[in-house]
């Protein structure tokens, strides 16, 4: 089994810090239901999900597109490349002291271990289908954030949130 410092080095490795809040009751009840990937594989393969625009649908709220719809208050241009965006997002994740990735617990009111309300995905993807992490980054991005992995591991990872 994975453990927090196993999620805290993934994130590491995309230039972010760790900031992986691990609860070992919700990786052990995630873990028991079916698919191919694992929690710590998912995480891995879904991270780069969050400096694109959502694969399932472009114009979806997230960090590519708060930054690529407003490019002038990021101190970029319209036509600031993937690596541009990608900086400014690791910048803002980096400077903000609440950042928390939070694998979603099943239920209909998913709370971390603390009593923080980690919203459900806004487009009903639920956790027997996808590894689902919760991203609350309120210093940057003012709403709900998720990254979403397929539990079969047939479709790419995506993220996406709400402004």
């Amino acid at each position: 089994m994975a453990y927090a410092a196993d999620f805290n080095a993934s994130l590491q490795e995309q230039g972010l810090p760790p900031a992986y809040r691990f609860e070992a009751e919700v990786h052990q009840a995630q873990q028991a239901l079916p698919g191919s990937l694992d929690a710590l594989q998912a995480f891995r393969r879904s991270l780069p999900a969050l400096f694109e625009p959502c694969r399932i649908d472009p114009n979806r709220d997230g960090f590519a597109v708060m930054v690529t719809s407003q490019p002038e208050s990021f101190g970029l241009t319209a036509s600031a490349s993937g690596d541009q965006i990608r900086a400014v997002i690791l910048q803002g994740l980096e400077g903000d002291p609440d950042l928390a990735f939070h694998l979603l617990p099943a239920g209909e009111e998913p709370q971390a271990a603390d009593g923080t309300r980690l919203f459900p995905p806004e487009q009903g993807e639920t956790v027997v289908d996808h590894w689902i992490w919760y991203v609350r980054c309120p210093g940057f991005f003012p709403g709900p954030a998720w990254l979403l992995q397929r539990r079969d591991g047939q479709e790419p990872p995506y993220a996406y949130g709400y402004l």
